[in-house]
């Protein structure tokens, strides 16, 4: 895969959890951290907008749903609704 070097300013905290992340083994590089970083979000925004184009647009009792459940740390849906 081709790569660019680019240049990026982030919060000091952000980027201490970059360098943590690293440093515990969890990560590379800082350079493998953010792109795994930007990579996730472009993948949950595709498939926002694949449910989106089938099933229209998330409403706010959707989305405030949605929020408790991983607010609350449950990703079973079913004992939540």
């Amino acid at each position: 895969m081709a790569t660019e070097k680019i240049t990026v300013t982030v919060p000091a905290e952000v980027l201490e959890s970059a360098r943590a992340a690293v440093a515990s083994g969890a990560a590379p590089s800082v350079s493998a951290y953010v792109s795994e970083a930007v990579r996730d979000r472009a993948e949950r925004e595709r498939l926002v907008a694949a449910v989106e184009h089938r099933w229209g647009p998330f409403d706010d009792d959707a989305t405030d749903w949605a929020r408790r459940i991983f607010e609350n740390g449950d990703g079973d849906a079913r004992r939540n609704s």
